[in-house]
């Protein structure tokens, strides 16, 4: 999950992955204020979901409509999706703004898991907290 200019290390990511012959799936959830002007390396996304570098491909972009949507909205549409990876190992990183993003997907993710495990605030809150522990759930933010 990459914000802004959050999205770097994701380039880096997948760009490796390539280079390695990495096999298995993975996916980004980008967002940024608008589509025209800062959906940060969409061609080079595009290519990659078009060769299967890149398995799945969300935005948010939050100023394109009266309603504003960010990462954590995609975040909690697809909370089924989400679970499901997290159920079958996946890691979570997250990159960008520290008072934005941060604490706002971690509430989300934790929603998710509230919804979709059926557990309490209090023992999802826990599954949140055993991922970091895990180091499953990663951020990088500033």
């Amino acid at each position: 999950i990459g914000a802004g200019t959050g999205i770097a290390p994701f380039r880096a990511f997948v760009e490796e992955r390539v280079e390695l012959g990495a096999a298995g799936r993975n996916w980004l959830l980008f967002g940024n204020p608008h589509f025209t002007t800062d959906f940060l390396y969409q061609s080079e996304w595009l290519q990659h979901l078009k060769k299967g570098s890149l398995s799945r491909l969300d935005v948010a972009f939050s100023r394109d409509q009266a309603q504003k949507v960010y990462v954590q909205d995609r975040l909690l549409e697809a909370s089924r999706d989400v679970f499901g990876w997290l159920e079958n190992g996946a890691q979570l990183y997250v990159c960008g703004d520290k008072t934005r993003l941060g604490g706002a997907v971690q509430m989300a993710l934790t929603q998710v898991v509230q919804k979709e495990a059926g557990l309490s605030i209090e023992d999802a809150t826990a599954y949140v907290k055993n991922l970091r522990k895990q180091r499953r759930y990663l951020e990088d933010v500033y």
